[in-house]
């Protein structure tokens, strides 16, 4: 029974020390980008919409993560015109320890909507 727990003992003072030497886990990095683009209006023309995102890191990137978030919105009776424009550049001078050279996780969601609104064509004047 003695044993037993010396054993124990043994055994964890390995899995401490062996934790003590081990690099530290770092993750890859992870670029997103979240938007909302929306017009409601009784116009029947589209609204004019662009929406250019641009991610950039460097090879290897760990450790780091970026998100732009941006909302546009129209409420009228003409067509709207929204542009957004987003660059995410992620550069790290550490490097990626565990020698994996992994992509960065990029996630992009843009949701655009016209919302007809007929109230806005009624002559109320």
């Amino acid at each position: 029974m003695k044993a037993a727990g010396y054993l124990r003992y043994f055994f964890l003072f390995f899995i401490v020390l062996d934790s003590w030497f081990i690099a530290s886990v770092n993750a890859q990095c992870v670029q997103g980008d979240v938007s909302v683009q929306y017009s409601i209006s009784g116009s029947k023309k589209p609204s004019q919409r662009t929406n250019d995102v641009t991610m950039k890191s460097k090879p290897g990137c760990s450790g780091n993560s970026s998100v732009t978030t941006g909302v546009q919105g129209h409420i009228g009776p003409d067509s709207a015109e929204q542009h957004r424009r987003v660059r995410q550049i992620q550069r790290s001078n550490r490097g990626n320890p565990t020698g994996i050279n992994s992509s960065t996780v990029q996630i992009r969601s843009n949701v655009q909507s016209d919302i007809n609104n007929p109230v806005d064509r009624f002559p109320y004047k």
